[in-house]
């Protein structure tokens, strides 16, 4: 980043600061210089006896053969250092893992820099925090020791053990990559409280005493610092979005089951009265999620249910605000081929999905109240009566239809959550499409964070998104980092029919409606722009999807084909002839495909398309 823009973003983002969130920003720089005590202090906190009963593990003869096999599977790639990050990038991480290193790129980050003093937003080479992050939050360990404990290999266990022994020579608090960000000690921290409840069951009546008395060490080692940490470097202000959530959750986690951490942290029931409050703040009333994101909504729903099952909290406005999520995420979500709104870094909590390319359809199934894994571990779920067909989340801005194979998502929501909007898209009217669980129209994805800053902004932008658009494109908002936007649109607005949705936008002079329908076998989408001025859509289509020139006895213009299902697209426009070119997007994070882009064009303020599914 070069200094002017350096210099730009920083001023941008005080704007983006509340006058408490300065305050805050200068205490946390005196924070970072009394550090040196802050850590010293922690050199001998013990926090003393765990509770037995939190985290309340499922019995284990309850485990399925299939759990188990597939949990040894895995235990031996780990095990060789062959890792599958985000749930399908195949690399090699070491055994121990390389903790400083971007596995994609191979680039090492300084281990022994200040983290204050690291700027994880501009590293070198293309390096990307969120990579590094990814091998960091401890998830493997957790999945070495479940396995450990359902399939008697007290071995694997050890070997995590050892990991995190040497994760803690190599990553002293407070300095490197790993120490940027409370989020990411936090949900270390989730991971680690489980992994100990784990390690306990997995010992117990054996004769495993090296392994009980290296638990208990990384237990001093570990805990008193995570947590102290999270507590004192807390997100605050416009940071405090699903980060705030996932601190405030790991406090309650892990104070439950060492209640001593009270004293350098906070108690549990103070960091779950914080956290009903943020609850209550960063979902809407309709249950959703205000990021604007439809992976950080199920996110931010699994750090608070892990709190909600921890606390025993069965009642009240915050549970049932998170039922309101649930019931949200139910109706929005695709399970098979995803496709999500907003930001998407295929994060996880705890690795309690048997396939974590599948999450998607694991969560559904688990809020259905089906048998599963994730019911192993959770238990029972919200009990949730089928949304109707047609639905609106006025408060949130989106609708969505599912009627005869067909499912349709609009999109009519604000940018994104507070000041920063800083996981929101330029995607207002935009609407996706899936036919009998197969993506027809995308949202086009995320690409990358900070290691990928073009294809991020490629992807979040008004253009990557097939709400109709002046010709020139909006202007507003402006994009000044990866988590910044700055001048936010007005939010539109939406309703649903008994059958049809219908979304209204205005915005830089141009008022524009799009309704949808669905009859039968087709999906029919109308705009209309109120003054009657030119606008054009661009279609993204799944990478799956062939897009070609429709014959004359289609009465069609283009033919949609994926294996041997065939599509017509039929375009009233009243203008000049579409174009098919080939554009990027992003199925999952770090994964780039190409895909057919059709652009639209009407020149009287009015058009209309339709897929029509051939038998």
């Amino acid at each position: 980043m070069s200094l002017l823009k350096s210099i730009t973003w920083y001023a941008r983002r005080f704007q983006a600061m509340t006058p408490a969130e300065v305050s805050h920003r200068v205490q946390e720089r005196w924070r970072q210089w009394t550090q040196p005590s802050f850590l010293k202090r922690l050199e001998e906190a013990d926090p003393g006896r765990a509770s037995v009963n939190s985290p309340r593990l499922p019995e284990k003869a309850a485990a399925t053969m299939e759990l188990r096999a597939h949990l040894a599977d895995e235990a031996r790639r780990l095990q060789a250092g062959q890792w599958q990050l985000f749930g399908w990038r195949e690399v090699e991480v070491g055994a121990p893992p390389c903790w400083h290193r971007d596995a994609v790129c191979g680039v090492v980050i300084a281990p022994e820099k200040p983290a204050h003093r690291l700027n994880h937003r501009q590293l070198p080479d293309g390096a990307d925090a969120r990579t590094i992050w990814e091998i960091n939050r401890w998830a493997e360990m957790t999945r070495l020791a479940m396995h450990g404990w359902l399939n008697d290999d007290l071995p694997a266990i050890r070997t995590a053990q050892v990991w995190l022994e040497d994760w803690c020579e190599r990553n002293p608090p407070g300095l490197g990559i790993n120490w940027t960000s409370p989020l990411e000690a936090a949900l270390r921290l989730i991971n680690f409280t489980w992994f100990d409840a784990i390690v306990q069951e997995a010992v117990k009546g054996q004769g495993a005493e090296m392994v009980r008395t290296a638990q208990a060490l990384l237990v001093k080692r570990l805990v008193p610092v995570h947590a102290a940490w999270i507590w004192r470097y807390r997100s605050a202000g416009s940071s405090a979005n699903n980060h705030l959530l996932g601190e405030l959750s790991a406090l309650v986690v892990a104070t439950s089951r060492w209640p001593c951490l009270a004293s350098m942290s906070c108690p549990a029931d103070v960091a779950w009265d914080l956290l009903g409050k943020e609850v209550l703040h960063q979902f809407a009333p309709d249950g959703g999620s205000k990021e604007q994101a439809l992976h950080y909504h199920l996110f931010a729903f699994d750090l608070a249910w892990l709190a909600v099952m921890t606390v025993g909290c069965k009642a009240g406005a915050v549970h049932d605000r998170l039922l309101a999520a649930a019931a949200y995420f139910q109706s929005l979500a695709q399970g098979g081929e995803t496709w999500e709104f907003g930001d998407n870094d295929d994060a996880q909590v705890l690795p309690i999905t048997l396939h974590r390319k599948n999450a998607t359809q694991e969560w559904l199934d688990w809020l259905e109240g089906k048998e599963g894994v994730l019911h192993y571990w959770l238990g029972c779920g919200p009990q949730m009566a089928r949304p109707p067909a047609h639905r609106a989340f006025s408060p949130s801005g989106m609708a969505v239809a599912a009627v005869n194979g067909w499912m349709v998502r609009l999109d009519a929501s604000p940018l994104g959550f507070g000041a920063l909007a800083a996981h929101g898209h330029g995607d207002a009217l935009h609407v996706s499409v899936w036919d009998d669980g197969e993506a027809l129209l995308i949202d086009p994805g995320t690409g990358g964070y900070y290691g990928h800053k073009e294809l991020r902004a490629e992807l979040a932008a008004w253009t990557a998104h097939n709400g109709p658009q002046p010709v020139r494109g909006f202007q507003t908002p402006r994009r000044m980092g990866a988590f910044l936007w700055m001048q936010h649109h007005a939010a539109p607005s939406v309703k649903a029919g008994e059958s049809s949705l219908e979304a209204t936008f205005g915005h830089e002079g141009h008022a524009f409606q799009r309704s949808v329908s669905i009859q039968d076998g087709t999906v029919t989408v109308q705009d209309v722009e109120a003054g009657g001025q030119t606008f054009s859509v661009r279609l993204i289509f799944s990478p799956q999807c062939q897009v070609l020139p429709a014959s004359p006895e289609d009465g069609a213009d283009w033919v949609i084909r994926r294996g041997a299902k065939r599509w017509l697209l039929k375009a009233d426009v009243s203008g000049q002839r579409d174009a098919l070119t080939e554009c990027r997007v992003s199925p999952a994070y770090g994964s780039i495909e190409m895909a057919s882009c059709l652009m639209l064009r009407s020149l009287k303020g009015r058009l209309t398309f339709s897929l029509v599914r051939m038998p």
